[in-house]
Parts: structure tokens; C-alpha cells; sequence
């Protein structure tokens, strides 16, 4: 396996952009739309969120939703440039996490897909699903105006609006599904935000017949959304600053803000939001996100950018030079800069003093190890992680480099222990899996070797092949690290009669 995918997590491409066809036997389910229509008609300011029963949506069930939901995470994972890095996916959980946590979902296990596009843009479809770009993450004004993008995904989604939609033509079906993961504000609209020509032309049909239905819709998420925001630790206000954003010139005449033009904001929605704000009483409260964001957005400035070494000033664009931690976030731009010219020893000490200062925030430690890693001192990073443990600070990312410190030290069982045991965390990180394949096959661990590649296959939706690693898998020597084999083989005949059923 190259140096590269044992060191970091790097972005993974699966053919051209498109969107996901399905039959109009999933769109054409009859919706309990009025209900719905009519849980925020009235006035109130209150701070409750709607009761969302399991089966408030006639045709489909929550459990069909999720088995729908791996199908298009399948169908993502294939098409989509997605970013598969730890880091940047565990931050984003943390923040979408105080959102979830208060929403009317039934099933709080979401999969969050990171897809490497410069454009503002983001996604939610059925199954728990919601994608944020890259673009996204940079230009967003803080990490309170990201957090009310999820915060809105997220209300969509305990809404089931996606259920709700109903087609009134055969033919609009694929459209629907193609919205899914096209559509930042609406779960069944698309304009060209995938960058497939062929896109454009859903646009007027979708909109003439589901555009005042998609904003009944929005009003509803907005509101949600906001109850969310409330209830979280997050900054509500910058719900309100988002919106006027999205109606202003420069978001509706830019050709990243694609959101803004295909789904504008009214002003209406503005008022309602401006509304809400104004009544609350709320203080602001420090949630701790504000340093790790800011990091991040270098972080991904620098990893993303492979063609050309990215100056200070565009590292720090976007960053507040009043700020108390202004001084930090220079100091990591540098850094990283440095590591990318391959000053590795003076990278590790910069982000060794960086980390003394900041001793909790994530990103400014891992990227500390990985370092040290490049210096091939995975025995200084093993003791680093041993700390780490007992000090209980151990999570996913520190797992993660114990399983990379471990196979750079020789010790291939143990990584491979390590590893798995991230899986179990983390099992929707298609990089892991890929990775374990690897590291299994350079170990003569056959079995292993072929769960791992059906899993990969799983995640990508490809049952057949999926299957045939399963059935290989049957065929070689036990493993430990498997108990139940024959396990892989039924979730793959699971999801091929899934993509029988509904496709």
C-alpha cells in the first residue's frame, strides 16, 4: 500500500458527477402533505418541536427509508468526489451532534458525506443521509452559519419530507431522487449543482410543479431548524444572517452560491426567521467550536489544494485578524505550509508548541502525530497515544493513529486489531475499509482480506460484488477478527433484494 493512503485519509473519486435513478414506485408514495402543511400555519413563537410519529407518513416506513437510505449512500459513494478524511468527518459530526440530538429523528445514526466541490452546497436524502461540500465549509461566515445549514438538513429529515413527495408523472421520478443530491434548502429541486449538463433541463419541469410546494416545505424547515439552533449551543442569530445572505446580490449573481439562484430565499422566510430572533432572550454561550472550525478551513485549503502551495494570506482568508486566537491560526498556516515543502522537523516542532497552548483541540494534535509519523517516530507517537488513553481522551481519531503507529512499527497484528476496532465505530468510512482490505491481503489474512473488500463493495451499493467477496471469504480459513462470516453474505443478499425492490 503507497505511503500516502497509510499516512492520511486523502479524497477518494468514484467516476463522473451524476445524480441516482430510481423507479416512480418510491416517489409516488401517497403523503399526509396537509398535516404536515399545517403543524407551523399558525403564529406561535413557541420552542417545542412538532411530535413526528413513525408513521405519520403514509406508503413508507422509517425502515424502508434507511433500507432506501443504503442505496443512495451506494449510489454517493460511486459518483460523488467525496473527501474521506477522519479529521474533517469527525468535526462536523461533533457539530451536527447537539442537532440531532434534539431533533424529532427516530434514528440518530446519520451518515455524513463530506464531497470535495468548491461550490456552497449541501444535501439531505432519506435514511439519515446529509452531505456538505467543501465549498461549504470554506465560505461559510462562522461555524454557527454551518451549524444552521445542518440544522435545516437535519429538520428536513425528522420531517420526512422526502416521503411526502409525490410525482405526479412517471417521468418525474428519477428527477426526485437526482434532487436528493443535488439540493442544499429543498429535499425535490435541482438546477445544475452536480455540474452535469444534463441536469439543467429537470430544472423548469421540477419547478412548475413542485415549487410552491417546496417552499410550504421550507418555511417548515426553517422553523424546525431554528428550534434546533434554540435548543443547541449554537448561535440562532446567524440563522437569521444566513437567509439575508442568500438573498443578496452577491450570493444570487456568484457562480459558487448555485443554491441561492435555483432556490431563493424570500423575503417572507427572512421576516419569519428575523421574527423568531428578535424575540428571544437567549445569551450567547461559548461552545467551543469557533478554534477547531477556523483550523479546519486551513486545514482544507492546504490538503485540497495539490496543484499549488497556498500563500499566508490565502490560508488566513476568511479569518478574523481581531480574534484572540488569530495568532494560532497563523502559526498552523505555517506549519502546514511547512510540511507540504516536506520541513518536517521543523512542522513537528511548530505543532508540538502549538499544541502545548491548545492542548484539547483535535486537529492541531493529530496533525502534531502525523508528523511525527513522517519522521518515522511511531514509537514517540505510541507513547503519546498511551498518555492520551489515560488521560480518557481517547476517540476515533486516536484509534485511528494507534492503528498507523502500530503497522509503521512493525507490529501488523496489533494494527490490524486497531483498526477493526475503529470499523466498529466508524463502519461507513469507506477509506478504512479499503485500507483493512490492504493490510489483511499484505498479511495472508484471506478472510479478512475478503469481508473487508465486500464491505467496501457494500458501501459503493454494489451488492453482486459484495456478495462474491462474501462467498470467497466462506471459502478461506477462519479469523479471529470475524465470528460470524456468513454475516457479510446475508447483508448482501439483503441489499441486492433491496435494490431489486425498489428499483
Amino acid at each position: 500500500m503507497s505511503s500516502d493512503i497509510i499516512s492520511q485519509a486523502g479524497r477518494q473519486s468514484y467516476g463522473s458527477l451524476g445524480y441516482f435513478y430510481i423507479s416512480s414506485r418510491v416517489c409516488c408514495f401517497k403523503s399526509a402533505l396537509l398535516t404536515l402543511m399545517l403543524l407551523f400555519s399558525g403564529n406561535s413563537l413557541g420552542n417545542s418541536l412538532p411530535a413526528i410519529s413513525p408513521g405519520a407518513s403514509a406508503g413508507m416506513s422509517v425502515a424502508d427509508e434507511y433500507r432506501l437510505g443504503r442505496i443512495i449512500a451506494g449510489s454517493i459513494h460511486r459518483q460523488l468526489p467525496l473527501w474521506q478524511d477522519l479529521p474533517t468527518l469527525s468535526l462536523l459530526t461533533d457539530i451536527a451532534q447537539p442537532l440531532i440530538s434534539s431533533s424529532q429523528l427516530s434514528n440518530k445514526n446519520l451518515q455524513l458525506f463530506i464531497v470535495h466541490d468548491d461550490r456552497i452546497n449541501a444535501f439531505a436524502a432519506p435514511g439519515g443521509i446529509i452531505g456538505i461540500n467543501t465549498g461549504l465549509i470554506n465560505q461559510a461566515g462562522s461555524v454557527d452559519e454551518l451549524a444552521a445549514v445542518i440544522a435545516h438538513e437535519v429538520a428536513h429529515l425528522s420531517l420526512r419530507h422526502y416521503v411526502q413527495t409525490q410525482a405526479q408523472e412517471k417521468v418525474q421520478a428519477p428527477l426526485f431522487v437526482g434532487a436528493l443530491l443535488a439540493s442544499i434548502w429543498l429535499a425535490s429541486n435541482v438546477d445544475g449543482d452536480l455540474g452535469e449538463a444534463s441536469m439543467h433541463a429537470t430544472q423548469s419541469a421540477l419547478q412548475r410543479s413542485q415549487l410552491s410546494y417546496s417552499r410550504a416545505h421550507e418555511r417548515q424547515a426553517d422553523r424546525v431548524g431554528f428550534e434546533l439552533m434554540l435548543q443547541s449551543p449554537f448561535n440562532v442569530a446567524h440563522m437569521q444572517s444566513l437567509l439575508q445572505r442568500l438573498q443578496s446580490p452577491y450570493a444570487t449573481d456568484s457562480a459558487q452560491w448555485e443554491w441561492a439562484r435555483s432556490h431563493p430565499i424570500n423575503s417572507e422566510r427572512v421576516a419569519d426567521i428575523s421574527q423568531r430572533t428578535l424575540s428571544l432572550s437567549k445569551s450567547r454561550t461559548d461552545h467551543g467550536f469557533d478554534l477547531g472550525f477556523n483550523l479546519l478551513r486551513i486545514y482544507l485549503k492546504i490538503s485540497l489544494n495539490t496543484n499549488a502551495l497556498p500563500s499566508i494570506a490565502e490560508l488566513m482568508a476568511g479569518s478574523d485578524a481581531l480574534s484572540a486566537d488569530y495568532g494560532t491560526l497563523i502559526n498552523y498556516a505555517k506549519a502546514l505550509r511547512n510540511q507540504r515543502q516536506g520541513k518536517l522537523a521543523l512542522t513537528s516542532s511548530q505543532l508540538g508548541e502549538i499544541h502545548k497552548n491548545h492542548p484539547q483541540v483535535q486537529l492541531i494534535w493529530y496533525n502534531w502525530m502525523q508528523s511525527l509519523l513522517a519522521l518515522k517516530q511511531s514509537t514517540q507517537v505510541l507513547q503519546h497515544l498511551q498518555e492520551r488513553k489515560q488521560q480518557r481522551h481517547e476517540d476515533k481519531l486516536s484509534v485511528w493513529l494507534t492503528a498507523l503507529a502500530l503497522r509503521a512499527n512493525n507490529q501488523p497484528q496489533a494494527a490490524v486489531n486497531s483498526l477493526w476496532r475503529l470499523l466498529q465505530l466508524q463502519p461507513n468510512w469507506l477509506h478504512g475499509w479499503l485500507t483493512l482490505g490492504e493490510w489483511s491481503v499484505q498479511d495472508q489474512r484471506f478472510q479478512l482480506h475478503h469481508i473487508a473488500q465486500s464491505q467496501w463493495h457494500l458501501l459503493r451499493g454494489e451488492a453482486q460484488l459484495a456478495l462474491r467477496q462474501a462467498e470467497y471469504a466462506l471459502l478461506q480459513q477462519a479469523d479471529p477478527l470475524i465470528p460470524v462470516p456468513e454475516l457479510q453474505k446475508r447483508k448482501a443478499l439483503q441489499l441486492r433484494r433491496d435494490k431489486n425492490e425498489f428499483n
